[in-house]
């Protein structure tokens, strides 16, 4: 059977690699988009067999694709998802009246967007996604993350890759929900930022090393702080790797693999 072609359609840099990751390792091939008048003529040159369409895009919106896609004859019938971080109100109802077949909204949920594009495929939406952890040992999937770091940018990222490879990922902000956080979550690992508001990362390591059933948790720091005296009071406070921002992913995929027991030979979906 030939690989289904999806097309993206998103200028949010982010959510395009995370995309890319999980429909790659699911078995598709992804193209992508960036604004409207480009979405059209990529639609024509690839012809997909499934579009998934922002609303906000430079250049035009995702109406205006929707409604130049309706009226080219051979793309005139491929289903279109539309993927948005408007509110459904109003949004929805014009989405599916102009033709969309699915309304979803960011941050979405990666099994219900697979689900939806099966369904709408008319592939089987009972077998899983082979993207999820079909990269890691199957006989210990889905370990559980805590990132802790007040850069928002920096936690939608990771969530993105780490979420792509496998990972349940959570979150803390700041020293003192940090260590809140592992006391009810009990990640499998944590990559802790150094500076952090309410303490830093030290703080957070020396709390967490004096709660027995905590101590034990494997810390990666990832810091944009020198390594210069930093790096040596990190790895003797208990952190296992002591990494600098910005950091390369197959690098910090590597590291946590490593760290959890992974295969070292079983490459990230990138």
């Amino acid at each position: 059977m030939a690989t289904k072609k999806i097309l993206i359609v998103d200028d949010d840099q982010d959510l395009l690699r995370g995309l890319s990751i999980r429909l790659n390792a699911s078995g598709y091939r992804v193209i992508i988009a960036v604004d409207a008048i480009s979405a059209i003529s990529v639609a024509r040159k690839e012809e997909p067999d499934l579009i998934l369409l922002d609303i906000s895009l430079p250049g035009g919106d995702g109406f205006s694709v929707m409604q130049r896609l309706s009226v080219i004859g051979n793309l005139a019938t491929v289903p279109i998802i539309i993927l948005t971080g408007r509110d459904s109100f109003g949004n929805e109802e014009r989405a599916l009246t102009t033709g969309a077949k699915a309304f979803l909204q960011k941050p979405v949920d990666n099994d219900l967007l697979l689900t939806t594009i099966r369904g709408i495929l008319g592939e089987d939406t009972d077998t899983p996604g082979k993207g999820a952890v079909g990269h890691l040992n199957t006989d210990t999937p889905g370990n559980k993350i805590l990132i802790v770091d007040d850069d928002q940018d920096m936690l939608r990222g990771l969530n993105i890759r780490l979420s792509a490879n496998g990972f349940k990922v959570i979150f803390a902000s700041d020293a003192i929900s940090a260590v809140s956080t592992v006391r009810k979550e009990e990640p499998d690992l944590i990559v802790l930022d150094l500076g952090l508001p309410g303490g830093d990362g030290f703080t957070v390591m020396e709390r967490l090393s004096s709660l027995p059933n905590l101590a034990i948790i494997p810390v990666i720091v990832l810091t944009g702080r020198d390594s210069f005296g930093n790096e040596e009071r990190a790895l003797t406070a208990g952190a296992r790797s002591f990494l600098q921002k910005p950091v390369d992913n197959d690098l910090l995929l590597a590291t946590i693999r490593e760290i959890l027991g992974y295969s070292s030979a079983i490459p990230a979906k990138t």
